[in-house]
């Protein structure tokens, strides 16, 4: 409704006539380039020191750094890799030992029932 104002189309006009000039001439101006320059530059620096006192803090302290718990994540998810792969090949050995055992423990039980002595020591005769 307010944008349908001729007025208030025309002073929007202007306003973003004139940031644009004063941008522009900002932009070009070559002392404030520099200097503008020197503080990104100089907060990036300092953004790069503290971190590292951060870490140096946290080591000291003996509290992880996002760095530790990511290395750790990364860890724990291979050797979750490597327990799966265990884990599968325990289930396939019980299952190929389980097949054949059925027949061998069978033998092994008729032979242990029939013979009751048979874990007792044996007499030497002579």
């Amino acid at each position: 409704m307010l944008r349908d104002n001729a007025v208030l189309k025309k002073m929007i006009a202007t306003g973003e006539e004139r940031v644009g000039k004063i941008a522009t001439q900002l932009l070009s101006n070559e002392k404030l380039m520099s200097a503008l320059q020197r503080t990104v530059s100089a907060a990036l620096e300092a953004k790069g020191l503290v971190e590292r006192n951060v870490q140096t803090v946290l080591s000291t302290m003996n509290i992880p750094t996002a760095g530790d718990v990511h290395k750790l994540e990364g860890k724990i998810e291979e050797l979750e890799r490597v327990f799966e792969g265990l884990s599968a090949k325990i289930a396939e050995l019980q299952n190929s030992t389980s097949n054949s055992t059925p027949n061998s423990n069978s033998t092994a039980n008729s032979t242990a029932t029939s013979n009751p002595t048979s874990n007792s020591t044996p007499t030497s005769t002579v």
